[in-house]
């Protein structure tokens, strides 16, 4: 059973669950960020509510090198359907592709936002001196996938993908 059919470009189904409650996790194949969705017996929660279950839908995402942000996307209105749960982590999934700036970690707060049709900033990179950086635009390794800091630099050159970063491989020394 899976909530979302056609993923967005980059993101995969990570694990699916469907006992004691419905639970659908999605990662992005780069950026070190996972969404999941849980659906919750709304009996439990609510016995007069008009609904077999409430969704929730929550994120994690690296937010230095040693450790990771966990938060809830909570829209104004509670998530009381399937076909409501994938229309909003879809907007996330797709926001969270949109809203990425390298070296800034706030990317996932901007993209809940966004995914609520509030405006936001642009993105502002931080400075991460104790951390492994891309010698070409000094994103931290951290905010991608891996392992090591040798998977999170190859996920970060095959996610950034682009002229300034051409040239350089996986050993962090230009070709």
């Amino acid at each position: 059973m899976s909530l979302i059919e056609d993923l967005p470009r980059d993101w995969e189904e990570y694990r699916v669950s469907e006992n004691p409650s419905p639970t659908w996790t999605y990662r992005h194949q780069y950026l070190d960020v996972e969404v999941s969705v849980l659906g919750m017996d709304a009996d439990e929660m609510n016995p007069e509510a008009d609904t077999d279950l409430f969704y929730s839908i929550s994120l994690q995402w690296a937010a230095d090198g040693f450790g990771g942000v966990e938060d809830f996307f909570d829209p104004v209105d509670q998530i009381t359907s399937e076909a409501d749960a994938r229309d909003w982590t879809l907007a996330l999934m797709t926001q969270i592709d949109n809203q990425f700036v390298p070296g800034d970690t706030n990317y996932v707060g901007r993209a809940m936002r966004a995914a609520e049709g509030q405006q936001t900033t642009s993105g502002n990179p931080s400075n991460f001196a104790d951390e492994p950086t891309c010698p070409a635009c000094d994103a931290p390794f951290f905010q991608f996938r891996g392992m090591d800091t040798y998977e999170q630099a190859q996920n970060h050159f095959e996610y950034m993908d682009d002229e300034e970063h051409e040239g350089w491989d996986v050993s962090i020394e230009q070709a």
